[in-house]
């Protein structure tokens, strides 16, 4: 990916006074792709209840180079650290099954649930901003069991 876009994200995430720190990284040997962008926040303003069981997460983004791939393969992240969960959308081409973009929850180092969702063949910018606006909706919609996500509603 072009220095432009990851730049670009580094700094809408920045600018957003929702996010406490923000750092680019080179991505880690397990992870695809070439790096990551992670913004720090608190869980409140994503669901604006009180009784929210996390209160510190992350989201993480990560693209592909254009060079490598015709479309952006991504990996839009909210992890939220103190009951190691993860919700993410992945356009990655790890389970064809479910077509070229799915949403996975993560629980520890198990996939609790996956499913296939809209792909957004866009802007990295665009990306980041349509799935931004969609992650209230998709928290609210995994079941839980006490602290166990156990899927999607």
């Amino acid at each position: 990916m072009r220095t432009l876009h990851r730049v670009h994200l580094v700094r809408e995430l920045q600018n957003d006074d929702r996010f406490d720190t923000v750092e680019f990284r080179l991505a880690q040997p397990r992870e695809s792709g070439s790096y990551r962008v992670v913004g720090s926040t608190k869980t409140q303003w994503v669901l604006d209840d009180p009784t929210y069981p996390s209160t510190d997460a992350r989201i993480e983004i990560g693209f592909t180079d254009p060079k490598q791939d015709s479309n952006y393969w991504y990996w839009f992240n909210w992890i939220e650290p103190e009951r190691s969960f993860m919700l993410g959308w992945h356009r990655d081409g790890d389970h064809p099954d479910l077509g070229p973009t799915h949403v996975q929850i993560n629980q520890g180092e198990s996939v609790v649930a996956r499913e296939s969702v809209e792909t957004i063949d866009s802007h990295p910018g665009a990306i980041f901003h349509r799935r931004l606006d969609q992650l209230p909706r998709l928290l609210n919609r995994i079941t839980w069991d006490d602290d166990q996500a156990i899927g999607f509603n």
